[in-house]
């Protein structure tokens, strides 16, 4: 048996490919792969059936002789005296030659279907996650994934002071962005507030606290001053991680499997981190010291900042508390982005059942159900499952009704860094890669009102 690397491999099936063409490759590769072993550069055993080689067939011969032809006749017309406004002449024959001649393109298996890179106008799914696990395994120091890296313009870059003050390799814009999409599309606070990106690790927004006012005016007397003044909302990113481990088995014989889930998990522990922190965040060091706009509004004034309903569950809520509720938002926040918020089961327990009460609805249309996004009284309804569900816990807000994007400001420092290490968490000894990830973002809810103003959004408090 011959041990051979892919690229050796590579060789060889081109040269087979171009002697025996395409009909008869499949099984001259068959043959030929019985004899030998495919390693990787390292001298890791890999299996032939997780390598998928795409081969460009050689030209034939009369192919061949027209592009000469044409060649020739293209260092005739480039011989010529052109005018100076004449574009160069391309050759086509010769890209066409060169095109022909390419090396085999290698793609790794994929087991089953990606779950978090998605074909889009980015690129393929597939490529996307077979890149951003060269870039993992890169930063680790395999030198097989450095030099895809290097040869595909993918950065590996340590993280800077300058950046953040954390350790790690800073994930490059294009794996960002999927990031940045995959945090959006799990979590809701993110996608609802108001985002401000921050170049530095503070911010501060001016946030208009007081109007200007129309007095009466009478004949021949001073008009009454008003003065307009501001405030700064202050943004301080703030670091958060997360730290996850995968088998090296699984590293080796599923590497854009593992990207994928990679991509995916970070982001949904950071979405919920957002979700968490955004919604029901005490202040405390659990949240980061955010305080969430569900916390804020339950502990504020009733009939003022929310609506005391004394609930025990869901299924205690009634159509007079969600009115209510409706009726206590000021008409300046009655804005498209208004929505209510809640947890699914709240939702389905509460809402829904009060919905169905109503009447006038036949037994086919509630079988039916509805499509989309769910509404009531149509305002959209968009379930976060950081707020309270099932027996409610005394004076928590359940509900909430509003414009978030006027409550509240997402501080997104937009760097995640990700450190990749076979020595932590016991990961040597179980052999393991241990993969940490970190990013810096602030909450800031700084509009509910107070003691007898009503803000931009409510609550529906048990």
């Amino acid at each position: 048996m011959n041990l051979k690397t892919i690229a050796q491999i590579e060789k060889d099936l081109q040269n087979i490919a171009d002697q025996v063409g395409e009909k008869g490759f499949a099984q001259a590769k068959a043959l030929y792969m019985e004899k030998v072993a495919v390693v990787d550069e390292e001298g890791t055993p890999l299996s032939a059936e997780e390598i998928e080689i795409v081969l460009m067939p050689k030209m034939k011969e009369e192919e061949e002789e027209k592009a000469d032809e044409m060649e020739e006749e293209e260092e005739k017309v480039a011989a010529a005296p052109a005018p100076k406004s004449a574009p160069a002449p391309r050759r086509k024959a010769a890209s066409i030659a060169a095109r022909m001649s390419a090396p085999a393109i290698v793609r790794p298996r994929v087991w089953g279907s990606l779950k978090n890179f998605k074909n889009d106008e980015r690129g393929d799914a597939v490529d996307k996650a077979q890149r951003f696990g060269h870039w993992l395994l890169a930063s680790k120091g395999n030198r097989k994934s450095l030099a895809f890296c290097d040869c595909n313009g993918i950065e590996v870059k340590a993280h800077t002071e300058g950046v953040n003050s954390a350790g790690g390799f800073l994930v490059p814009d294009e794996f960002e962005t999927e990031l940045i999409s995959l945090r959006e599309e799990f979590g809701v606070f993110r996608r609802e507030a108001r985002v401000r990106p921050m170049t530095s690790d503070t911010l501060r927004v001016p946030r208009r606290s007081a109007t200007l006012t129309a007095y009466p005016a009478g004949e021949a007397t001073a008009i009454t001053q008003s003065t307009q003044t501001f405030e700064s909302v202050l943004l301080v990113a703030k670091k958060w991680g997360v730290l996850t481990t995968v088998s090296n088995e699984l590293n080796e014989d599923a590497f854009v499997n593992l990207a994928d889930d990679v991509a995916g998990e970070i982001a949904y522990a950071f979405a919920k981190a957002e979700d968490q922190a955004g919604f029901i965040g005490d202040g405390t060091s659990t949240y980061n010291g955010i305080e969430g706009v569900a916390t804020i509004l339950a502990a504020g004034t009733d009939d003022v900042q929310h609506i005391e309903a004394g609930l025990t569950n869901a299924a205690d809520i009634t159509k007079a508390d969600i009115h209510d509720l409706m009726g206590l938002l000021p008409a300046y926040a009655d804005t498209p982005n208004c929505k209510f918020y809640m947890h699914k089961s709240t939702w389905h327990a509460g809402f829904e059942r009060t919905a169905i009460d109503y009447g006038g609805t036949s037994g086919r249309e509630v079988l039916d159900g509805y499509r989309g996004q769910p509404s009531f009284l149509g305002y959209p309804v968009v379930f976060t499952q950081a707020m309270e569900s099932g027996t409610f816990a005394a004076n928590s807000a359940v509900a909430l009704f509003g414009d978030l994007t006027l409550a509240a400001s997402f501080g997104d420092r937009r760097q995640t860094t990700i450190q990749i290490s076979d020595s932590a968490l016991n990961a040597f000894e179980q052999d393991e890669l241990a993969i940490r990830g970190t990013e810096r973002f602030d909450i800031n809810v700084h509009d509910t009102g107070d003691s007898s103003t009503t803000g931009p959004i409510v609550a529906l408090r048990a």
